[in-house]
């Protein structure tokens, strides 16, 4: 009888780890954050460099319009800044969760505009974008932010740095320049009349920043920033 015994708690015991081993199913892992800063932001209106279109009067202040931004999307954001200059004075900042706003400006002014991507991780800027607000202004316009391209050759280790800058009144311009090799000033030129620089070299997935400051003959100017990561 103890041997029945003995043999009835084995097979018990082993049933027991069976049923242990193949119960229900596991619940899967929980994912691990993905730490993913979020990607640039692309402006879409105003449109960049031309006199703005899209607007709405402000029925208690002739001197001043509402002008509509939008942007797309960028991936990883959960929210954005927008950010508005008129030189280098910030005239407007304000935090959204959506791809649109409208903002009260002065009639007859060149600003320069730029989002920001945000979320828990970190921040992207974006590049600077530049409009004139409709309306007579006394006096010169200050020329539009220049539009900054930036390309690699993998094959000389060369960086091209180039930009297009115009201005509303067709005066002469002239650029202030700098380049900046992740966070360290790698070269500067003033009173740049060229809109290309010579090629620069450069290292592997470091981060390049270029700055434009575009000045015309009336002491008027505009700023344009560029990042990107070297491949």
């Amino acid at each position: 009888m103890k041997m029945i015994k003995s043999i009835f708690r084995i097979m018990y015991c082993s049933i027991v780890v069976i049923l242990s081993s193949c119960g229900g199913e596991q619940s899967p892992p929980e994912p691990e954050p993905s730490n993913d800063l979020p990607l640039k932001v692309t402006g879409t209106l105003p449109v960049n460099g031309e006199p703005c279109s899209d607007y709405e009067e402000v029925p208690s202040d002739d001197s001043m319009v509402l002008i509509a931004f939008n942007w797309n999307e960028a991936q990883f954001a959960d929210n954005y800044e927008l950010a508005v200059m008129e030189g280098t004075s910030e005239v407007f900042s304000n935090m959204y969760s959506n791809l649109e706003a409208q903002v009260e400006l002065q009639r007859g002014k060149t600003y320069t505009w730029s989002v920001t991507a945000k979320n828990e991780f970190g921040e992207t800027p974006g590049n600077s974008y530049s409009f004139t607000t409709p309306g007579m202004q006394v006096g010169n316009y200050a020329p539009y932010a220049a539009e900054i391209n930036v390309e690699f050759n993998t094959n000389t280790m060369e960086m091209s740095v180039g930009w297009v800058g115009s201005d509303e009144d067709s005066d002469a311009l002239v650029y202030d320049v700098k380049v900046w090799e992740d966070n360290n000033l790698l070269l500067e030129e003033v009173e740049y009349s060229l809109d290309v620089l010579e090629p620069i070299i450069f290292m592997n997935t470091w981060k390049y920043s270029v700055e434009v400051i575009s000045k015309d003959t009336a002491g008027n100017f505009s700023i344009s920033t560029y990042s990107v990561e070297a491949p």
